[in-house]
């Protein structure tokens, strides 16, 4: 047995050290923590920027809507043209080309009425057009179509442009129709003027932080847990493969019992993974501690304020249920590395394992919907898919320690029984080569 410990410690600290000291692990372990910060910092940054010198022209047939939705764009440092309501699309789109403006919209005539309305009025000219010859189907259903506010630009993918205009058009419209429908100017104001609407994420203990940097906080901690499990279980699957074709393992297994070799595997490269995340976390809680002041070090504001700080216990939940999560994925990968005998027969074989982190991943949005769900609830106790689901509930505030602890619970005994059976296969495959052993050929290793 002391024989057996001292193989695997061995094993284990050779597979930590060939990866610790890669080139690749330092990157990875000190970018981590810089794609951190950009995360936190390029939203904040581009939420402050402004849009300001965005040069638009507006087309408006109506003669009512064109001065109001410049006043509006003018507060934005827009610098916006109402030009002759007769100016066709063409001559906008050569301006646009030309650079001479970023975009313009254009507004037809009918733009002040009601839905059902406009669209009956709309299809009246265009059937009077067809009736009487003076247009084709083609021409009628393009003038048709130039029925709706539109507002064209090189700039039109943005999505800050994109509101800003909408908000524009719909206050311009608004007022517009209010006072055709003779409602006093002050009232009208006081009927425009929109709420302040916030949400809070809160599970009646405290206050509440913002309900979305809740979700990017927990999204983004399972989303790592994924990908590190995924990364690092892989990484063993790969060594056993490699030492596997080069037959050094003939070698290695004369020296060292099955058994100890996998173990040796597993926790040298978990060591190194345990290394990376808390890292990240630890870098992770401290920037999320000073987020107004990292924020405004790269010269922006705001951004940060409601993302919730990550608390020791949450940190300490992430990294048990890395390290559980991770030795129950491990072992199946060492498994599926001991069956086959090249690289590209790994493909197949890993692709059930992959997938069952896979279908964890498509579950998130069911964990963040109900926290305290019982689709949540039943999720983040399965095995399979605790790992990353229930440091995500409990984040959220969806599971309480004990519930933790129960899931805890059912992934350790889980985590011993995939070993033991990942042992047995381990122990028969790692000197087996040529054909893929079959179902009924596992289970007699298992039974072996």
């Amino acid at each position: 047995m002391r024989a057996d410990l001292r193989a695997t410690w061995v094993v284990a600290r050779r597979e930590l050290i060939e990866r610790v000291r890669s080139k690749w692990f330092v990157a990875a372990t000190i970018l981590g923590p810089v794609f951190m910060i950009a995360m936190l910092v390029v939203p904040a940054l581009i939420a402050s920027s402004s849009t300001a010198g965005n040069k638009v022209d507006v087309v408006d047939k109506t003669g009512l809507l064109g001065q109001p939705i410049a006043e509006v764009l003018a507060q934005l440092d827009w610098q916006v043209t109402v030009v002759p309501s007769d100016t066709p699309d063409a001559v906008e789109l050569e301006k646009i080309r030309n650079d001479q403006i970023n975009g313009f919209i254009s507004i037809p005539e009918d733009a002040l009425d009601a839905g059902s309305d406009r669209v009956i009025a709309r299809l009246r000219r265009v059937t009077a057009r067809l009736n009487a010859g003076e247009v084709k189907l083609e021409q009628a259903l393009a003038s048709y179509a130039e029925g709706e506010i539109a507002y064209r630009g090189d700039n039109a993918s943005s999505q800050g442009i994109s509101l800003r205009v909408r908000a524009a058009v719909s206050t311009a419209v608004q007022v517009a129709r209010g006072l055709r429908a003779n409602i006093p100017q002050t009232k009208l104001q006081e009927i425009l003027t929109p709420p302040t609407v916030a949400t809070y994420h809160t599970t009646g203990e405290t206050e509440g932080s913002s309900g979305m940097g809740a979700f990017l906080i927990a999204y983004i901690l399972a989303i790592i847990l994924y990908m590190v499990i995924t990364l690092y279980g892989v990484a063993v699957m790969r060594s056993v493969v490699t030492e596997k074709t080069s037959r050094v393992m003939e070698m290695m297994v004369a020296a060292v019992k099955p058994r100890a070799l996998m173990a040796g595997k597993i926790l040298g490269v978990g060591g190194a993974g345990i290394i990376q995340v808390a890292v990240w976390l630890g870098m992770g809680a401290v920037m999320l501690a000073y987020r107004e002041e990292l924020i405004g070090a790269f010269g922006g504001s705001g951004g940060g304020g409601g993302l919730p700080p990550l608390a020791f216990t949450e940190i300490a939940i992430v990294l048990l249920y890395f390290v559980l999560g991770f030795f129950f994925y491990s072992a199946m990968y060492a498994a599926v590395g001991a069956m086959v005998s090249s690289e590209q027969d790994t493909q197949q074989v890993q692709m059930p394992v992959t997938m069952l982190l896979v279908i964890g991943v498509l579950c998130l949005q069911v964990v963040s919907n109900a926290p305290r769900g019982s689709a949540a609830t039943i999720m983040s106790n399965v095995p399979l898919w605790s790992p990353m689901l229930m440091p995500m509930r409990y984040v959220l505030g969806g599971a309480t320690l004990g519930e933790v602890a129960i899931s805890l619970g059912i992934l350790v005994v889980s985590t011993l029984l995939v070993v033991r059976a990942a042992a047995k296969i381990y122990r028969v495959g790692v000197l087996m080569y040529g054909k893929r052993p079959g179902l009924r050929e596992l289970i007699r290793w298992l039974r072996y």
